[in-house]
């Protein structure tokens, strides 16, 4: 899944200007597309010119965040399951059979989505306007789809198309909504929005498929299969979601306030300030796909390529090689988030808004240090397929996050943004421990799963035969 990285790499070393813009911009489609353009769209969205009245602008927002808060929430693991077979495919070169792959799951999943955002609208949306229960429905099921072809996209080389996509569909977004304000009115909002991002998945898709093509392929259960053998993965999807929104979603319910006549709970105080520090995020992110994970691979790949024809003393240099390139990226990405976070501090100290709400801004800006230190070392971890250390650590990250959030409301001593920060800390404490012990224990651990796999592999054999050999006495 690092392909594109190393794509994007190539354009960043040409030493220009130009090309680290490129690299940058790309990257940052590629790491927060879908994330971005909502932010920056509700931003937007609250602008006088766009003329949305007020009391409307609050329905809006809390349409969209619920709509992707649910959508990363319930259906993280199947995300994590269709990442792994997909990569699977791209390991095998297959990327006609991957696109295809790619395009009947957003197709059977189609059903689920819209019953599942139905239910959402008549459980949230019971007293709005059809138009908007339309619109919400609709941008349910096509942001479950664009958030697989944007995994599917770390396998697309054209990246300058996927910018042009990613723009289009933003500002398709804007125009259709302010036409729908002077034409129909605001309860065509969320559709006008929905239909933008309907348009962004379109174009996305048609790049992918000109870039990847089509080869049909037959698949019979093999999804289900995956979900049985990578069991712990699929739960780390949803525990891992739920974690970065537990806390939001619990000081919506305990101080938040309800958004006109719908179910829905919001609270600006806090929501607003995740919104922007999360942008913060960004810099790490597009540092991990071009040159963190691109590095880690390459020593990966060299320990590995080296396990089954170098002698013992040249598997040690290169797993010493590994553990001393996972080191150095850590710390880059620390430093990068450490960097990011100090600006926006100090942006906000002088901005007359965010200075008087500092007793959130700071843990939750240093909770995203802390988020971005985990994530890399999480996704260190896949590479090395120890789902069960990612699965606990994310354990950790969400039953801290919630009981600290939880403890801090009943003793009125922790502000929002305290619980994530502490969470996420102790979650990249316990990553690196497992990353540490893993990459110095590396090949001791492949040969491990080798012999187990060989095990397993005699085992089914002698099961096979002994039940034919039974089917035989039976019929003799």
């Amino acid at each position: 899944m690092a392909g594109i990285g190393f794509e994007l790499r190539k354009v960043a070393a040409l030493g220009n200007a130009r090309g680290f813009f490129q690299a940058s911009i790309s990257g940052i489609m590629i790491v927060a597309g879908p994330w971005l353009i909502s932010i920056l769209t509700i931003l937007m969205f609250q602008q006088p010119v766009m003329g949305i009245p007020s009391d409307f602008r609050e329905l809006f927002v809390a349409s969209t965040v619920y709509i992707y808060a649910s959508s990363l929430i319930l259906s993280g693991g199947f995300h994590y399951i269709f990442t792994r077979i997909l990569s699977d495919f791209l390991y095998r070169n297959e990327k006609a059979e991957a696109f295809y792959y790619t395009l009947r799951y957003m197709i059977l999943t189609t059903p689920v989505l819209f019953l599942l955002s139905l239910g959402m609208s008549e459980l949230l949306l019971q007293n709005v306007h059809g138009l908007h229960r339309k619109g919400f429905i609709l941008l349910f099921v096509f942001i479950n789809h664009i958030w697989i072809l944007m995994l599917t996209a770390s396998a697309m080389k054209r990246f300058n198309q996927l910018l042009l996509g990613f723009t289009v569909g933003m500002v398709s977004s804007l125009v259709y909504m302010k036409l729908s304000v002077q034409y129909f009115g605001t309860d065509a909002l969320m559709m006008a929005y929905a239909l933008g991002q309907v348009t962004l998945f379109l174009i996305i898709l048609i790049f992918l498929w000109g870039d990847m093509g089509c080869r049909r392929i037959k698949i019979k259960g093999d999804f289900f299969k995956y979900i049985k053998k990578y069991f712990l993965l699929f739960l780390t999807g949803f525990v891992y979601y739920g974690a970065l929104w537990g806390d939001k979603i619990y000081y919506w319910y305990t101080r938040g306030s309800v958004i006109g006549n719908t179910a829905m709970r919001l609270y600006p105080e806090y929501d607003i300030i995740v919104y922007l520090t999360n942008l913060t995020m960004i810099p790490g992110m597009v540092l991990f796909v071009i040159y963190s994970e691109t590095e880690f691979y390459m020593a990966l790949r060299k320990f590995l390529d080296s396990l089954s024809r170098k002698p013992y003393h040249e598997i040690r240099a290169n797993r010493r090689i590994l553990v001393k390139t996972n080191r150095k990226v850590i710390k880059e990405q620390i430093a990068i988030q450490l960097v990011t976070a100090i600006i926006f501090l100090v942006w906000s100290i002088n901005h007359p808004h965010m200075n008087t709400m500092l007793r959130i801004v700071i843990p939750t800006t240093l909770s995203i240090t802390a988020l971005g230190a985990f994530v890399c070392m999480m996704n260190f971890l896949f590479y090395v397929e120890q789902y069960l250390s990612v699965f606990i650590s994310c354990c950790i990250f969400l039953f801290a996050n919630l009981g600290i959030a939880a403890l801090g409301e009943q003793c009125s001593l922790i502000t929002p943004g305290v619980s994530t920060y502490l969470a996420a800390a102790l979650a990249a404490v316990a990553t690196g421990v497992f990353l540490y012990h893993s990459l110095n224990n590396l090949d001791r651990i492949i040969y491990t799963a080798i012999t187990k796999g060989k095990i397993r592999e005699i085992k089914e054999t002698h099961r096979r035969i002994l039940s034919r050999k039974q089917k035989n006495q039976i019929n003799s």
